[in-house]
């Protein structure tokens, strides 16, 4: 008999989830069926599933087809990396079809504690972890006063960054130069610095304005943690330290623990990232928790670590929590990686395309 795990719609990783459970049960005699689904025809990704689906493109046919494919295929446990909160709300319906949901969080309140970067940071500072200080900004005029302030300050002046309070990807995110040229956020934007002046000028032609949050900018190293979170509990987790070009695969340290310690605050449960960056005093302090895996969590199974794998592994019921934190922690190896680009042959075509019965 196969288990059968569906994994739904992700933002950036669901190619390389399916590729780390695949390769995990290869060291298995698990009988495990992968389904994978997307809105889109990304066959890059539904390839590598044992089953593909194409998901209804809106939300009120989400359930219906949830329903239907648990009932046709005997899914036993569902994972989302994409459209937390509405999950979150449906929950209890969800998991009535007599599936596990897993979609980073246990509950929507703290999705949207996540998506507020000054409140999340707020929320770890009244639970004694270091966060970065952050000041939500709501108008050009509130941005203007606080650069100038920074610039006359008596103390040392800071290097200030910017970025929306919520968003993914880094999408936004600016530091402040004037040292730099008045066009070197058009002929240089990979370097995401802007001359504070050309910045305010943009933000002052806007009508309306989402809220920013203003931080300073911290020498780091940055820190990406990818962990298997249950309740709160992590059963395994793999820090990235972030220098240059490389990514050095670590699992002890300062940054390592800070990201464990909120990933239990906030009650994460699944693939989840937390981001950390190291202070002018070398101490980490928090930036973000991602209540998704990040597109770096393939990285991290150069480590021996296989995160997918013991996901899948688990919410299966094919490996008992005591053996998932030994296998994380005796199959770990130091190691450092770099990001290569690369192409695949596309399959135009899909195989094991199949129609649920609710996607009519």
């Amino acid at each position: 008999m196969s288990h059968i795990i569906w994994l739904m719609e992700g933002l950036s990783s669901q190619r390389d989830i399916i590729l780390g459970i695949k390769d995990f049960l290869k060291n298995t005699n698990k009988a495990v069926t992968v389904i994978a689904s997307h809105r889109h025809n990304r066959n890059e990704i539904l390839s590598l599933a044992d089953i593909a689906l194409i998901e209804p493109p809106d939300d009120e046919q989400r359930l219906p087809f949830i329903a239907a494919t648990v009932a046709q295929y005997g899914v036993k446990a569902i994972h989302t990396g994409r459209n937390g909160k509405w999950f979150e709300l449906h929950r209890q319906e969800i998991e009535s079809f007599g599936v596990s949901l897993t979609t980073g969080a246990t509950s929507s309140a703290i999705f949207e504690l996540a998506d507020d970067k000054v409140e999340f940071a707020n929320k770890m500072r009244e639970h004694g972890q270091p966060a970065v200080p952050s000041m939500r900004i709501e108008s050009a005029d509130e941005l203007r006063a606080q650069i100038v302030h920074n610039a006359q300050s008596t103390a040392e002046k800071k290097l200030l960054c910017v970025k929306p309070v919520t968003g993914i990807y880094g999408i936004g995110f600016w530091r402040f130069d004037d040292s730099v040229s008045r066009m070197a956020a058009f002929t240089h934007p990979e370097n995401r610095k802007v001359h504070p002046e050309m910045y305010l000028h943009a933000l002052e032609q806007q009508e309306t304005i989402e809220p920013l949050v203003l931080m300073p900018y911290l020498p780091g190293p940055e820190y990406s943690v990818d962990m298997l979170v249950e309740q709160g509990k992590v059963i395994a987790a793999v820090a990235r330290r972030k220098e240059g070009v490389l990514q050095y695969l670590e699992q002890s340290g300062p940054a390592y623990e800070l990201a464990k310690v909120c990933a239990e605050i906030m009650q994460a449960d699944g693939l989840v990232n937390v981001q950390t960056r190291n202070n002018h005093d070398a101490v980490p302090v928090l930036l973000e928790i991602n209540l998704r895996p990040s597109g770096g969590i393939g990285y991290t199974r150069h480590s021996g670590v296989n995160l997918p794998g013991l996901f899948a592994m688990r919410k299966l019921g094919l490996m008992s929590e005591t053996d998932a934190i030994s296998y994380a922690t005796e199959n770990f190896s130091p190691a450092a990686v770099r990001t290569m680009t690369d192409v695949i042959l596309y399959n135009t075509t899909l195989d094991n395309l199949s129609l649920s019965k609710g996607s009519a």
